[in-house]
């Protein structure tokens, strides 16, 4: 899912920067207005430290500081100050405005129940009010016109003007025009609406058919990831499905206020939704009803502007949605809260009107205790979703303890000092227990949110004692034991920190190696070599004499010339020391040296004695600690992890989606919106950890693990595709989808035929039809049984004079004779098939005769019988002699009179030999053209040949194809080259269009049957491409560039199904003639390069 981005300055590269540095001089230059980089690169070398580092808010600070940039500005401009342009932040920003970090406790999330206390209100979500006075432009409001932005320029150009008597420099002159230009930029970044990237069905609806057992995925309906990753998180917990699929409006004829009706209209649709996904026969469903109406409530919120149309917030979504829920439920006091109370709740009135089964589901309670001020307050509070900061924390326990554990604020008023603070008990645990992980914060300097990608684990089974009010005493008592413990470690960390990292300087190193280091140099034997090379003579400067006696006090004048010359004093004698190959002492004694050795020894041996022995009262207090809550007494609250919402992207870009626990299968799922695959816990935490790429969980979703077996809080089977158990309504709806789903099947089925046969016509009478299939196909009428007789004819000539000069041939009767030949031919394909798997892919024997490959297939006897009598039937060599001839003859009549069913069964055979035989040919091409880094025209013919090839080994097993891994390994690395060459125009070209074109139609063709792809290789090659795209949006790009750039990389993250690659070039019969010596041309090529060998050995 991608949202819009500010528009960031073109300029020209004096020389190759990092993407780093690229996006540091961005940042510089568009909030200090300083456009030359030459005085960017002064300001950070005189902000830069010993080691090289430097804070953008120091070199910040020193452009904004006049007389850095133009000292004589500073001193002009005491006299008249220029006009302000006052830019206002957005009040959408997610982070609070004027802080940096935002306490866990300060964001809980309260409902109108809740029991809040002065201060934890979010300012930051208030709007602000667009306003123009005096000297301050607004330059944020929407509706405003362009006018304002120029009148703020040209006043601001016109008092500099002014200062400087009308002698503005080409610098002041540039600075202004970048301005101008970023702020017009900004301006029209925030109206600029990038087009939605809709999800476009298939127009075949056989690959919108869902797979058995599959769970049902949600279509992107236009930046809608964000919902789909919630729903599903939300679908597969068993109770919300149920709660949702058996809700009963209260009063349909009274809808009441507008909020209310909404929530009802809502649940209508997220009913109908649910319905679908239990039942539907696709494979995913539309949930653009729902969507509509989040979307209308969102941005008729005052405090939303334009939310509707942008990325929503995964967190901020779902504490709208539970709101809706609970609200919905309230009055709903019908619906049972589980499958199995449904019976005793509808006896029970009483206790459905005194508990909402939403809040009993989702919602917590805790309490705050602690001191305000020097006095004591106890409150109960109730909590969604529990917010935990990821910066400075290595796991969500310390996360936990940060939040939850005593903080206490000393505050001095007058003459005594008061205390204030609190610790979190929690008093109940909801079911469903979900924590939101912050991962976004306020960039103060840089005036924007920023995405927090810091590493944070959390483990698969939570155990939540340690945090509950009826262990808080036990807990209190750990925890100062852990608190005791880690004092300890501090001070142990700190003595073998003084050994690893020892020395006075900057460079420190662990002590043992100083003495080793001094060990060996005490050790070490002078290795005298010659002073000086032999022809070179150090002789003192002889005695002056009375001619050339020259002094610093007596110039000298050159004979014939004005110029005086004084030379220089000459060198004094000196001694040149002995060059030695390595540092060693030049005097010591073998006393010395001895008492220098036992020293050193034993210091070494004390020193590596005391390491050992720290580092292992270090071990034995870290596992203390980590045992503290690890015995039964403090695992009596466990949470299995059901769901990891996941964001990858930027605080302004991004894509959704989630990984959810299948309990029956014991498997993970990941749900990346139409696609539904299994995902390893190893994939799962790669993605969801942080630190890795841009990918980081953001809300973790956790289940009561002791409610799993005795209640229905998850699935413990397969969801599958029943709907008997759906309510009436919803069960007729969904019979009524599926049905007309099945006559969509069967018009597309009846339609696809109709053109079969109007093809089929036009090929008889030799007029070229239209071809509908992505790949043009041959419209004459090919014989296939005389084309593949005619790649053996040598073969099937010998077979048959074997026979016939070695028996006694009776011409009248030859049948016993052909049915010799066929079973001799047959044996010696058998023996041929035997040593398959050792020939290839270096030689395929497969190409040479049809036998061969329909043996390896498993074609059956009675098939190979009747072609290797197609093969004598069709054998131009045998018509040379009379016994041949009749031979061929007796062949020809049994084919002709075989019946239908056999005629059938041969026909699928060539079919799919000559398939075989076409995407060996396209292998060819495409092989030629990567040779001759033509990689544009060579990907669409791997793209086909993958997919093709997939379908006949999947038939017939590795013989029915070319090699798995010698495909992968070609496309792979024609993708990574193609997106090398495109990536280099994108960066020279001006004009994008035609590259990103390419782009769309070879490279996401690509990517998007490669996201299942099991090889770890092309996973990391995905990675490379996408890491290659976005490190264009850390550049100085134009504008323009960034808007098409935006539009692709959506498409790149999520790559649409539907995407096709170019059609390849009909395939003729002379495009097939001598093909084995084709194959063979490019395989010794490859073999040569060293591909075939890696293809073979990847993983």
């Amino acid at each position: 899912m991608t949202v819009e981005q500010p528009a960031l300055h073109q300029r020209c590269h004096t020389q190759p920067r990092s993407a780093e540095e690229n996006y540091i001089y961005a940042q510089i230059k568009e909030i200090t207005g300083v456009d030359d980089e030459r005085v960017i690169r002064r300001a950070i070398t005189a902000c830069q430290d010993r080691d090289g580092k430097y804070e953008i808010e120091n070199v910040v600070t020193m452009l904004l500081a006049d007389d850095f940039v133009n000292p004589a500005l500073k001193k002009k401009s005491a006299v008249t100050p220029v006009p302000s342009i006052v830019v206002q932040e957005d009040a959408a920003t997610e982070a609070k405005p004027g802080t940096n970090t935002v306490d866990a406790r300060s964001r809980l999330v309260s409902s109108d129940r809740e029991t809040t206390t002065q201060g934890t209100q979010d300012a930051g979500a208030q709007g602000v009010t667009a306003r123009k006075s005096g000297n301050v432009i607004d330059l944020t409001n929407e509706s405003a016109s362009g006018s304002d932005l120029h009148k703020a320029i040209v006043a601001s150009l016109q008092d500099t003007q002014g200062i400087l008597g009308g002698q503005v420099s080409r610098e002041e002159q540039d600075i202004s025009r970048v301005l101008e230009q970023s702020l017009a930029e900004s301006k029209a970044g925030t109206k600029r609406k990038r087009g939605d990237i809709w999800f476009v069905d298939p127009l075949n609806p056989h690959e919108r058919k869902r797979q058995d057992d599959c769970p049902v995925g949600l279509k992107n309906v236009g930046n809608t990831c964000w919902f789909s990753a919630v729903i599903q998180s939300l679908f597969h917990i068993r109770r919300f499905r149920h709660l949702v699929l058996n809700f009963h409006s209260p009063n349909e004829s009274d809808p009441g206020n507008g909020a209310e009706s909404r929530n009802l209209r809502f649940m209508t649709e997220l009913r109908y939704l649910f319905g679908l996904m239990i039942g539907s026969h696709k494979k995913y469903v539309d949930p653009s009803k729902a969507v509509e109406i989040l979307k209308e409530a969102f941005s008729s919120s005052p405090s939303s502007s334009g939310v509707g149309e942008s990325q929503q917030d995964v967190s901020e979504f779902q504490h709208k949605l539970l709101e809706w829920l609970e609200d919905a439920f309230k009055a709903d006091t019908s619906c049972p809260s589980s499958p199995e109370q449904q019976d005793a709740a509808e006896s029970d009135s009483n206790m459905k009107k005194m508990k909402n089964p939403m809040v009993e589901l989702f919602y917590g309670q805790y309490r705050a205790e602690g001191t305000n001020e020097g006095k004591g307050f106890s409150n109960d509070e109730t909590f969604g979703q529990f917010p935990l900061q990821v910066n400075g924390f290595r796991d969500v326990h310390e996360s936990l303890e940060a939040a939850t554990a005593p903080g206490v604020i000393e505050t001095i008023s007058g003459n005594t000092t008061q205390t204030s603070g609190q610790e979190l008990w929690f008093t109940r645990l909801p079911p469903v227990l979900t924590f939101e992980l912050s991962r976004f914060q306020f960039n103060q300097q840089l005036g924007r949110p920023e995405k927090i990608h810091n590493k944070i684990e959390f483990p698969q089974v939570i155990y939540m004692d340690r945090y509950m009010c009826c262990n808080k005493i036990e807990t209190r008592h750990r925890r100062e034991q852990v608190k005791k413990l880690r004092e300890e470690l501090s001070i142990l960390n700190t003595r073998l920190n003084k050994f690893n990292h020892y020395g006075s300087g900057s460079k420190k190193v662990p002590l043992q190696d100083v003495l080793s280091y001094a060990l060996e140099f005490a050790q070490s034997k002078p290795d005298h070599i010659s002073s000086l090379p032999q022809d070179v003579e150090m002789e003192s400067p002889k005695p002056q004499s009375d001619v050339s006696m020259v002094t610093e006090s007596s110039p000298v004048k050159s004979p014939g010339t004005d110029v005086t010359m004084t030379p220089a004093t000459p060198p004094r004698p000196h001694r040149t020391p002995g060059v030695t190959s390595s540092p060693a002492p030049r005097h010591i004694t073998d006393g010395e040296l001895q008492v220098l050795q036992d020293c050193l020894h034993r210091w070494r041996t004390e020193v590596e004695q005391d390491v050992r022995e720290l580092q292992d009262n270090i071990n034995i207090l870290e596992e203390n600690v980590n045992k503290m809550y690890s015995d039964d007494a403090m695992q009596r609250y466990p949470y299995q992890l059901h769901a990891v919402l996941v964001h990858e992207g930027q605080a302004a870009s991004g894509h959704y989606w989630a990984y959810i626990y299948n309990t029956a299968k014991d498997k993970w799922l990941k749900f990346n919106d139409i696609t539904v695959s299994e995902a390893s816990w190893d994939e799962l935490a790669k993605e969801s950890v942080g630190g890795y790429h841009n990918a980081s969980a953001y809300c973790l979703m956790y289940v009561d693990k002791s409610q799993l077996q005795q209640t229905d809080l998850v699935d413990t089977e397969l969801i599958g595709k029943d709907i008997d158990n759906l309510p009436k309504d919803l069960k007729e709806s969904v019979i009524l989808d599926n049905k007309k789903f099945e006559e969509e099947i069967l018009d597309w089925d009846n339609e696809q035929a109709r053109k079969a046969a109007a093809e089929s016509g036009a090929a008889s009478e030799h007029k070229p039809v239209a071809s509908t299939s992505t790949v043009a196909t041959q419209t004459s009428t090919v014989f296939y049984p005389a084309v593949h007789a005619s790649l053996s004819v040598a073969d099937t000539a010998e077979a048959v004079a074997s026979v016939v000069d070695k028996e006694t041939f009776n011409i009248k009767d030859t049948e016993p004779s052909l049915v010799n030949v066929i079973e001799c031919e047959l044996k010696r394909v058998d023996q041929v098939v035997r040593s398959l798997s050792s020939k290839l892919p270096m030689e395929d024997p497969r190409l040479q005769h049809p036998l061969v490959y329909l043996t390896a297939c498993n074609a059956g006897k009675r098939v190979c019988h009747r072609i290797m009598c197609e093969q004598v039937a069709y054998c131009g060599l045998l018509d040379s002699e009379e016994r041949y001839k009749a031979l061929k003859n007796t062949a020809l009549r049994i084919v002709n009179t075989s019946d239908k069913l056999d005629q059938d069964r041969c026909r699928l055979w060539h079919e799919k030999y000559d398939k075989f035989r076409k995407i060996v040919y396209w292998f060819v091409q495409g092989v030629r053209y990567y040779n001759e880094e033509n990689y544009e025209k060579a990907m669409p013919y791997f793209l086909h040949i993958y997919e093709d090839n997939r379908k006949l080994l999947s038939d017939f097993g590795p013989e029915g194809g070319l090699s798995k891994k010698l495909l992968m390994y070609y496309r792979r690395h024609c993708m990574l080259k193609l997106n090398t060459v495109m990536a280099a125009r994108f960066e020279e070209q001006d004009d994008v269009t035609e590259t990103l074109q390419v782009m769309n139609t070879h490279m996401l063709p690509c990517l998007q049957p490669m996201t299942h792809s099991s090889s770890q290789e092309d996973t990391c090659a995905m990675e490379v491409v996408r890491e290659k795209w976005c490190a264009f949006l850390g550049q100085e790009i134009s504008a323009r560039k960034i808007e098409k750039l935006q539009d692709f990389m959506s498409k790149l993250f999520d790559p649409p199904n539907e995407t096709r690659p170019p059609a390849l070039q009909s395939v003729q019969m002379q495009d097939l003639r001598d093909l084995y010596r084709q194959y063979i041309n490019v395989i010794e090529c490859a073999v040569r390069n060293g591909s075939v060998g890696k293809a073979l050995n990847s993983q």
